[in-house]
């Protein structure tokens, strides 16, 4: 489960269990608020489904969106090298209007952002790439 103070505003997440919406479904975080709401909760965030435009209710139970490259491709990643040594399997998908590229190792499931061949972060969630996207000053609006 990720804490309300993980996200930002934009943040594409998962319903990790039915409340304001089925468990799975995808959403778009429109508000955060990390104080204590309720007796038993702390932190709930404000989501709008993925397929609706109306401003969604509040959820406090929600996961991250697994990155694949199959969502890199669907948000303008091409895949730019794909090599195979060994047991060691990698893809290398650059974005030309970010000028990034996000390394996915297969054996592992692991992506990592680079800038200029260095290593920004490892990421394991679409969110986890709009936040390094944002902190680049690029645009972070990604489709799930």
């Amino acid at each position: 489960m990720i804490k309300p103070e993980d996200l930002r505003i934009g943040d594409l997440v998962r319903t990790n269990r039915d409340c304001a919406f089925p468990k799975g479904t995808m959403c778009v975080v429109n508000g955060i608020r990390p104080e204590k709401v309720y007796k038993d909760k702390v932190g709930v965030v404000d989501l709008i489904a993925t397929y609706d435009d109306d401003d969604g209710p509040w959820c406090c139970s929600i996961e991250g969106i697994s990155l694949t490259p199959e969502l890199l491709e669907k948000n303008g990643f091409k895949e730019e090298q794909h090599q195979k040594e060994g047991t060691s399997e990698w893809y290398d998908f650059y974005h030309y209007d970010l000028g990034i590229n996000i390394v996915y190792e297969v054996e592992g499931n692991k992506f990592a952002a680079y800038l200029d061949g260095k290593k920004l972060r490892e990421i394991e969630y679409v969110h986890e790439l709009q936040h390094v996207l944002w902190a680049l000053g690029l645009n972070a609006e990604l489709r799930a």
